[in-house]
């Protein structure tokens, strides 16, 4: 059984999502930070309870030691929140490129800078197809299948201008040729 889903589904590309090696990761942080706290409870009573230098030379190594792991904690964590903001940025840069709708709030000048693109391709299309029929005109018709290149026109005609009636919501119009 096939099953249908939004091109722009968010629910498959959610790198923020708590996982369980996200978890893994905080229990590792929180167990090794209660371990150097407990390393720097047990030195400060020791140096408290033998008041000897080399006693409060190691209590303020343990606490050099929980400064430093909580400094690298929030480094790390700044650095991840940092991180994903710019995969977000980048996400969204290629869904605009791609001609995928963005996640967020669609930006209205995006989407008419777009449209007037087609429109004017549109336009030069059937354009063309005038010049071609002008020229088609003026030639001599012993060996040209008019038929066949009046058809080929007509078909031309029809989707530039279904095309260009799509831009303005308007329902397609024209006929079926086999």
């Amino acid at each position: 059984m096939v099953t249908m889903r939004s091109i722009g589904s968010s629910a498959t590309s959610s790198p923020s999502a708590p996982g369980t090696g996200s978890r893994t990761t905080l229990w590792g942080t929180v167990i090794g930070l209660a371990v150097l706290v407990v390393i720097f409870v047990v030195a400060l009573l020791q140096a408290a309870n033998a008041n000897s230098w080399l006693g409060w030379a190691l209590a303020g190594i343990a606490l050099g030691w929980l400064l430093l792991a909580t400094w690298v904690v929030l480094m790390v964590r700044k650095a991840a929140r940092f991180g994903r903001r710019q995969v977000e940025e980048a996400q969204e840069q290629l869904r605009a490129g791609s001609g995928r709708a963005p996640a967020a709030a669609p930006s209205g000048a995006t989407r008419s800078m777009r449209d007037e693109k087609l429109s004017h391709s549109f336009q030069i299309v059937l354009v063309q197809s005038k010049v071609i029929k002008q020229e088609l005109a003026g030639l001599p018709a012993e060996g040209v299948d008019r038929k066949a290149l009046d058809r080929a026109l007509d078909t031309i005609d029809i989707t530039a201008g279904n095309g260009m009636s799509m831009l303005r919501q308007e329902p397609l119009s024209g006929t079926v040729v086999d």
